[in-house]
């Protein structure tokens, strides 16, 4: 996602808006994607389980697919290589609070410590309340959002500065590990469908389908050939999500969801190439224990 180096010293900070479509903006919206507050519902269709005060704690885990050389080839408007594959996976605590009129909120938040070479500072939260709910089956709506960012050396990680600046195993001609910071913001709206099964009741399936609106920034921080790029870019657009998952209810208090997760995300990967669509999968768990 990285600019050209500055010339003679200088700090380089222009700044860009992508359109929705670029190799830059896939990057975004894929990692922002991987963050959405969507599905992994671990209440069984049950009015009387949706009572204000309850507090219901959860650990999420989920799979980050490794990108392909093509697919982390997005700098420069899809010509250069960047650093995508470091963490195979996204874990954050979740709390579920029970609101009045049935309203339950969310919060999510993965620990603002470096691992995998990236330090996330994002903060998700949400609003959800059935809209029908009957003992045997559920159909809801849930609201949902993100603030922060990522940190870590995208445009120019460690493993480049063995090789000449601007070789072809170093196009951003990096001289130094790059500080890059990934601004994933969203918003988003989801209506969700459960359905206790009547001769398993422990599991519980359950589908949603969701439109979100991704706001992403990325800024580069990269000691390059001649100086310090401090490019900046930005962009704007919609999004499609699904899942689709069940839950095994483990006892009266906990439970266990697994969810697998996709949302088409176009790209134009070279400029002149045809708008594809590289599309966001991935497995979600979430274990979650209901404290009162």
């Amino acid at each position: 996602m990285a600019g050209g180096g500055p010339a003679g010293g200088a700090v380089f900070r222009p700044n860009y808006h992508l359109g929705f479509d670029r190799p830059e903006a896939w990057g975004l919206k894929y990692f922002a994607s991987t963050s959405l507050l969507s599905g992994l519902d671990p209440d069984p269709p049950s009015p009387e389980k949706r009572r204000a005060g309850s507090v219901t704690l959860g650990l999420e885990l989920g799979w980050l697919p490794t990108l392909d050389a093509g697919q982390q080839r997005i700098g420069f408007n899809g010509t250069s290589p960047e650093d995508l594959n470091k963490a195979p996976l996204f874990a954050r605590p979740v709390l579920r609070v029970g609101l009045p009129r049935s309203f339950t909120a969310l919060l999510a938040a993965p620990p603002p410590f470096e691992l995998f070479g990236v330090t996330p500072h994002l903060f998700a939260f949400g609003l959800e309340r059935p809209i029908i709910e009957r003992p045997q089956w559920a159909f809801r709506w849930r609201g949902y959002g993100q603030l922060g960012s990522v940190k870590g050396a995208f445009t120019c990680p460690q493993s480049v500065l063995a090789f000449a600046p601007g070789s072809a195993s170093n196009p951003t001609a990096c001289i130094g590990q790059s500080a890059d910071v990934a601004t994933l913001r969203y918003a988003g709206l989801e209506l969700q469908f459960s359905h206790r099964l009547t001769r398993a009741p422990k599991l519980v399936p359950h589908f949603t389908v969701g439109g979100n609106f991704m706001d992403g920034v990325f800024q580069v921080h990269a000691p390059v050939q001649g100086g310090l790029d401090e490019t900046r870019m930005w962009t704007r657009g919609g999004t499609f999500s699904t899942t689709g998952g069940v839950t095994y209810l483990l006892g009266k208090r906990a439970a266990f969801t697994v969810d697998a997760f996709y949302s088409p995300l176009w790209v134009q990967r070279l400029p002149g190439a045809p708008t594809t669509n590289d599309g966001s999968f991935n497995v979600r768990a979430l274990l979650s224990y209901t404290l009162r």
